[in-house]
This record gives C-alpha cells, sequence and structure tokens, in this order.
C-alpha cells in the first residue's frame, strides 16, 4: 500500500515541479510588477501631499501676516512669530519624511525654521531651490548618507502682487523608501533607482545592474543564470515633470537550478520506498497473515466440533489477546452445550413425569366410571350424581379441549364440584354467583375457579364451624376480565400497607401465624397464580385481601379473549 501511495506521489510532484517551474518567471514578473506599481503609486501620493501642504501653507493668512511685519519688535509680531512657530513644528510632527520646513521673509531677509527631532540641528537653508519643483540637493546639502529633497513655494501679496517670501520643505527620501519600497516580495536582494527628468539621481536602494540611460518602460527578464526582472515605470510629478523609476529583482532560483541532481535524488526516493514496502509487506505476512491462518484452521475445527482447538501459539500480546478471547468463546461454548444437553434431559424427566401424572387421572377416571354404575345398579343416586359430577371435572383436568375453555364452562364446573361438597357440607355452603353476561364467553384457563372455591370450602369455611357463603363476580373494566372469589370464612391478619402474598409467606411464631401459613399453604393458589405468570406475562396477577374473623377476597385480571359462541 505505501509503495502503490507513494510512487504515484513522487512522479506527480516531479511533473508539478516541471509545471511550477514554467510558470515561475511569469508569475514572478507579475509580482515584481505589482510591487512597483506599489512604489510608484506611493511616491505620487506623497510629492503631491508635500505639494499641497506647501501650497496651503503659503496661503495660509497668518503666515503672510508675519511676512508683511515691518517692526519684528512689536506686541503682533510676538504673537504672529508664535502662530508661525507652532504651524510649522505641527507640520514637521505631523510628517516624519520632513526633515525641516522654514519660512523666508524677503523683506527682512529674515528665516524661520523647524526641523524634526530625530536630527540635530539645522540643514542649510540657503539651498538654491525652484519655485513649485522638487529639488534634489547635492552631498554638500545632505548628511547621514540620506537622499534629501526640497520642494518650495512663494508667498504672495494678493493686494500688490508681490513676493513676500517662500515656504521650503526638505523631504528625506530614505524615510519615503522605508514606508513604501521595503514591503513584498520579502527576502529577495533587490536594487531601485528614481531619477528625474534631468537625469539626475534622486535616490537609490541597493545596486542596479541595468543601463538605465537606455532602458525603455516596461517590465523585462534577462537571461540565466543571473536571471533578474527589471521594470521601469514613470512618475508623473507636477507641473507637467516626469520621473522615472528603475526597480529590479533577482528572479528565485528553481528546484531543478537548487538540486542539480534532482532527477536522481527522485529515482533514488522511489527506489527506496519501493524496498520499504517490500520489506512491509514480509514483515505484515509474518506478523498478521499467518496467525491469521492459523487461526483459521483453529476455528474451522472447532465448527467440525472440536472444542478443544485451543490456541497455544506464541506472539506478539495483541494476538495473545486475541487467541485468549477465542479460548473463552471454546469454553463457553462447551458450556452452553451442556447445559442444552442438561436442559433437553430435565425436560425429558418432566414429560415422563407428565405422562404417569396423566396416567393416574385415566386410572381414577376409569375407576369412577365403574363405581358409577354400580351405584346405579344398587339404586344409590346420590352416590351416583357426586360421582358424575367428580368425572366431569377429571375430564376437564385432562385438557382433552385444550387449554382453555369459556367463561360459562368454567363455571359449571365450579357448580359440579359443589355438587361434591354438598354431599360432605349439606346445604350449610351456599355458592352464589354474580357473572356480568358479557363475560361469559370470554375464554379463560382451564380449571381457574375451582381451585379457589376449594381453597375458601377448606380453609376459609371449614373452621369457621358456621354457614358460609362464597361469592363469585366476574365483570369486564377496559381492556380487561375481573374475576373474584369471596368468602365469609375465618380470614386472616394482613397489616396495613402489606400484601396478602406476604402474611401468606409470613414466617411467624404466632397461632395466628401458624394458621395463615397452614391455610394458604394448598398447592392450589400457588398453582393458579402461576399459571398467570407463565400465560400472560408478570404485569397480569392475583390479589388477596383479607381480614382476620370476615373473610378473604381473591381477585385476578386477566386479557380479555372472547371465544366463539
Amino acid at each position: 500500500m505505501l509503495m502503490s501511495i507513494t510512487v504515484p506521489l513522487c512522479l506527480m510532484l516531479y511533473a508539478g515541479n516541471q509545471q511550477f517551474s514554467s510558470n515561475t518567471e511569469e508569475t514572478y514578473r507579475k509580482a515584481v510588477d505589482q510591487q512597483h506599481d506599489h512604489i510608484v503609486a506611493g511616491l505620487q501620493q506623497e510629492l503631491r501631499f508635500i505639494a499641497e501642504m506647501t501650497h496651503r501653507h503659503a496661503e495660509d493668512y497668518g503666515l503672510i501676516s508675519y511676512a508683511k511685519l515691518q517692526d519684528p519688535g512689536a506686541q503682533t509680531a510676538k504673537e504672529l512669530s508664535a502662530y508661525a512657530n507652532n504651524v510649522l513644528a505641527e507640520y514637521t510632527i505631523h510628517n516624519p519624511i520632513v526633515e525641516q520646513v522654514c519660512l523666508t521673509i524677503r523683506a527682512t531677509n529674515r528665516t524661520l525654521c523647524e526641523h524634526n527631532g530625530e536630527v540635530e540641528g539645522t540643514l542649510a537653508a540657503t539651498a538654491e531651490t525652484v519655485n513649485k519643483r522638487f529639488q534634489p540637493l547635492g552631498e554638500g546639502f545632505s548628511r547621514n548618507n540620506a537622499y534629501l529633497m526640497t520642494y518650495s513655494e512663494s508667498m504672495t501679496d494678493t493686494s500688490s502682487m508681490q513676493e513676500l517670501g517662500k515656504i521650503t520643505i526638505w523631504l528625506n527620501m530614505n524615510k519615503v523608501w522605508k514606508e513604501f519600497g521595503q514591503f513584498g516580495l520579502k527576502g529577495a536582494p533587490h536594487a531601485y533607482l528614481l531619477i528625474d527628468s534631468d537625469k539626475r539621481e534622486l535616490y537609490r536602494e541597493g545596486v542596479y545592474s541595468g543601463d538605465f540611460q537606455g532602458s525603455t518602460i516596461g517590465t523585462s527578464l534577462t537571461g540565466h543564470p543571473e536571471a533578474v526582472i527589471r521594470s521601469v515605470k514613470q512618475i508623473d510629478v507636477i507641473e507637467g515633470a516626469s520621473w522615472l523609476s528603475y526597480y529590479e529583482a533577482p528572479l528565485p532560483v528553481s528546484s531543478i537550478q537548487a538540486f542539480p541532481h534532482y532527477r536522481a535524488w527522485l529515482m533514488t526516493m522511489i527506489a527506496l520506498v519501493v524496498a520499504l514496502s517490500i520489506g512491509g509487506l514480509l514483515l505484515f505476512i509474518g506478523s498478521v497473515t499467518k496467525p491469521l491462518d492459523a487461526l483459521k484452521a483453529l476455528m474451522n475445527r472447532a465448527e467440525r466440533g472440536d472444542l478443544r482447538a485451543y490456541w497455544t501459539i506464541r506472539g506478539s500480546s495483541e494476538w495473545t489477546q486475541v487467541g485468549h478471547s477465542y479460548n473463552q468463546m471454546l469454553n463457553r461454548l462447551e458450556e452452553l452445550i451442556k447445559q442444552v444437553k442438561r436442559e433437553e434431559a430435565s425436560k425429558k424427566e418432566a414429560e415422563i413425569e407428565a405422562l404417569h401424572y396423566q396416567l393416574n387421572p385415566h386410572f381414577l377416571y376409569n375407576t369412577l366410571n365403574t363405581i358409577k354404575w354400580v351405584a346405579k345398579l344398587h339404586k344409590t343416586p346420590q352416590i351416583s350424581e357426586v360421582v358424575s359430577a367428580l368425572v366431569r371435572l377429571l375430564q376437564a383436568s385432562l385438557g382433552k379441549k385444550g387449554d382453555f375453555i369459556s367463561l360459562r364452562d368454567e363455571i359449571r364446573l365450579t357448580h359440579d364440584y359443589m355438587e361434591i361438597q354438598r354431599f360432605r357440607y349439606g346445604d350449610r355452603i351456599q355458592i352464589v354467583m354474580e357473572a356480568d353476561e358479557i363475560t361469559l364467553g370470554c375464554l379463560v384457563p382451564r380449571m381457574l375457579l375451582q381451585p379457589l372455591v376449594e381453597n375458601a370450602i377448606i380453609h376459609g369455611i371449614g373452621p369457621a364451624k358456621r354457614e358460609g357463603i362464597i361469592t363469585i363476580r366476574t365483570w369486564l373494566d377496559r381492556d380487561l376480565l375481573f374475576c373474584q372469589v369471596e368468602d365469609n370464612g375465618v380470614g386472616m391478619q394482613v397489616e396495613e400497607g402489606s400484601s396478602g402474598w406476604k402474611a401468606m409467606h409470613a414466617a411467624g411464631g404466632t397461632q395466628a401465624d401458624r394458621m395463615l401459613k397452614e391455610r394458604m399453604s394448598g398447592v392450589g393458589i400457588s398453582h393458579i397464580r402461576e399459571k398467570i405468570k407463565l400465560i400472560y406475562g408478570p404485569e397480569y396477577k392475583m390479589h388477596i385481601s383479607s381480614k382476620l374473623g370476615e373473610g378473604t377476597t381473591i381477585r385476578m385480571f386477566l386479557p380479555i379473549h372472547q371465544g366463539e359462541e
């Protein structure tokens, strides 16, 4: 993968470098031209600003009034002198490229000057100047190797049109260059030359290698190996004067020139990448592919049933962790298989046991049928009726007609059970049915009410030694079927806030607690409760409420299942 990515990348770099080299000259030529335009625009802006400010001061009313004074000692002369000094000082403060500004009074031959605080002393104020023209100063008038230039404008009395004096400004071209010429193309050693219309040198920066005498306006490129870009532009100054601006910058060294053996270096790098890729591939095969093949073989053995195909290969920590997880998976799988086998064995035993339980009712059912016919032959109808009711109950318990019956049939089975109990208790126990007609078609689990009635008789009414009433109520509320069995037996003590089930299973030492445990320990109620939970889920339950000496109420709520009528 490394080779497939790196080799095309190197080739793309080589092709891109060739294309880049072909476009470098044109791109850099445009950059030099833009930089030169920036310098020219900055110079023109500063020169025009200097001329405009000089003209504004030459027409200043306060300075003109100061130039007209005849008596320098008068109070007015002092105020105007202070005003003139303040105006000139502000001009030098707000214009850092101005070295000095002077006001020369022609009538009295007085000169008032303000100079920049960066330079000690004043410049020669007697320099020859030309009105409204920028004039370069020779070496005799400059200092600190600075290129200085003056600009002056006459102050004229508008009433007499006589010249009162001059405003002269000394301009530092070195500061102008620092403000406009040193930005852009950073790092490139460039040269600059500014020539006025009289071929006088106004400013020079660096060493200009070209022949500025014969240069034409435009941007040109010399040949290699000393490739430089030269740009010549014209600067339009005031009063129609024009200067020439020369800018020179070396062409950046291309990658091929910087690296003479670039192609050989690139091919060597590609060969190195190929070698590294092959080595990495071999390393990958040794550390990943071989352990992966071994793991695949072990998994195939496990798939064929060999759960002892454990990982025993020693390798890196990552593969050791994978092997450990694989071994744990085999152990867990073996445990699950053993558990399934145990569950299947238990299920088989339960089926055998259920078959035995089923054989016993069959045997009892056949025996009772024999007793019933014997009772009829001996003309004992009560025994025959009781046996017939018991046979119907046994038929229902066998479940040949399914696990669910209608509530109507379930009530009939309850009546059959009461026929049997009436043979024992006589009329001491009465059963009251308050079943809503709409509930009789609902399907309920087989033998749902009979165990509850049996529990009420044996553990509720039987110990009470009085006449008992068992009331069965059924009704619908929302989407639920409610079935309730209540008796007026001995009842049991249930603490406030607790349920009947807690009271039924509570272990106590009192006689009432022992009676409660004995009464509610029958298989019937627990069987019904577990049947409801298994068939309908834990959200459908059975509630028990009871009061000692008053009786017990058992209420069930079930989903509504309508049967076919």
